[in-house]
């Protein structure tokens, strides 16, 4: 009879035990917080076409930092993160070249003056003939680059996680300059993508400022905070510019997680607007508008001369978006399901969506109404919007 009550008492608790997973998300004190789900996609009117020209599984290992990939007039680069670099005829996908290098790539991928350059996780940076692959040159930086190289011809800048841009002999690769700028105790992973424009590379740095650099000399011509650090712990200064500027006309626009928007006027070195926002997703400006995406995804317009809220899109909160690309007068975004959505830059209404993967959406890459989307698994899609 013991045998069998124990029997029954071990039946019970193990019915028990097991109904805590439906009681689980029951809520017992009325002072907890409920968390925030991630919006449903609800059906919308299409009016734009997304057509899918080719897609190739390439491949990406694992993430270490910004993996990108780009157009070069008729053709598309990509290297993954492990180091398979490939070429492919932009039109059919069809490979031309492809090339083991062997690096742990962590800042991808820039194309020009028939050169191909990108960052490792080791601190070099690699130039290599769009040709063939072949390798030019390599040169060290102090610490891993995280970000998009970028070139003029001249000069190639990288930014690298110990908040130095640097600056090399395009031909050759010999350091040229650097720049320091001071990094906070407590910062996120990443650095912002240096921009070239109106003859300067702008930047912005971990500790919440951006800069306006001479590229032959690194020669400091404008630096400003775009927030001012004013948390009482660490966590809440960490105010990290990470995504990329924008430059319209004589303004350049850059924004930082816990922080702000700003607006700088490069003519008369002050600050034209300024406006609350938290991100590190890249800016994107087309029709007089920037558009930002806040930390829970929130899409907001900013008028570039105003800072006036223009519109503001909860479709896609909390859904992961990728940094922005602008398609035509469009933008196109990405999400954690693998979609790609299509709005309308006049007032942000959405125009169309299409499921291209199972996979997040990593990046997405424009060229005029063309786009490459880039899923977390390394398959690459082409797309026409029109």
């Amino acid at each position: 009879m013991n045998n069998c009550k124990r029997l029954a008492l071990i039946i019970i608790s193990l019915l028990f035990i097991s109904s805590c997973s439906s009681l689980s998300g029951l809520k017992f004190w009325g002072n907890e917080e409920e968390t925030e789900q991630p919006t449903e996609l609800i059906s919308i009117n299409q009016t734009v076409e997304i057509q899918t020209e080719w897609n190739k599984n390439l491949g990406i290992g694992k993430n270490y930092g910004r993996i990108v990939p780009a157009f070069s007039g008729d053709q598309v680069v990509y290297i993954s993160a492990n180091g398979e670099l490939s070429l492919l005829d932009k039109e059919t996908g069809n490979e031309i070249w492809k090339r083991e290098t062997g690096e742990m790539v962590s800042g991808a991928i820039a194309v020009g003056f028939k050169r191909i350059f990108f960052g490792s996780l080791d601190g070099e940076i690699i130039c290599l003939d769009l040709d063939d692959g072949s390798e030019i040159w390599r040169s060290q930086t102090t610490s891993e680059i995280l970000s998009t190289p970028v070139t003029n011809g001249s000069v190639v800048v990288i930014q690298s996680a110990d908040g130095k841009v640097t600056g090399f002999n395009f031909k050759d690769g010999k350091q040229m300059w650097v720049h320091q700028s001071t990094v906070p105790k407590l910062t996120l992973r990443g650095t912002a993508t240096p921009i070239l424009g109106k003859g300067f590379i702008f930047t912005g740095f971990a500790n919440g400022k951006v800069a306006m650099i001479y590229p032959d000399s690194g020669a400091i011509r404008l630096e400003m905070p775009v927030t001012i650090n004013e948390g009482k712990s660490e966590l809440e200064r960490v105010v990290d510019v990470d995504g990329k500027s924008v430059l319209s006309n004589n303004v350049l626009i850059s924004a930082s997680y816990q922080g702000n928007i700003t607006a700088i006027n490069l003519l008369e070195g002050k600050i034209d607007w300024q406006e609350k926002v938290s991100t590190t997703h890249d800016l994107v400006a087309v029709r007089s508008r920037v558009m930002a995406i806040d930390a829970k995804d929130s899409i907001k317009a900013f008028g570039v001369s105003t800072g006036a809220i223009l519109w503001q899109q909860e479709g896609l909160r909390l859904r992961e978006m990728s940094s922005p690309a602008i398609v035509g007068t469009y933008y196109a975004v990405g999400d954690f399901e693998g979609y790609v959505h299509i709005l309308d830059s006049k007032d942000g209404s959405f125009l169309a969506r299409k499921k291209i993967s199972n996979k997040p959406i990593l990046a997405i890459v424009s060229e005029g109404k063309n786009i490459l989307v880039l899923d977390n698994a390394g398959k690459l899609t082409y797309l026409t919007i029109g």
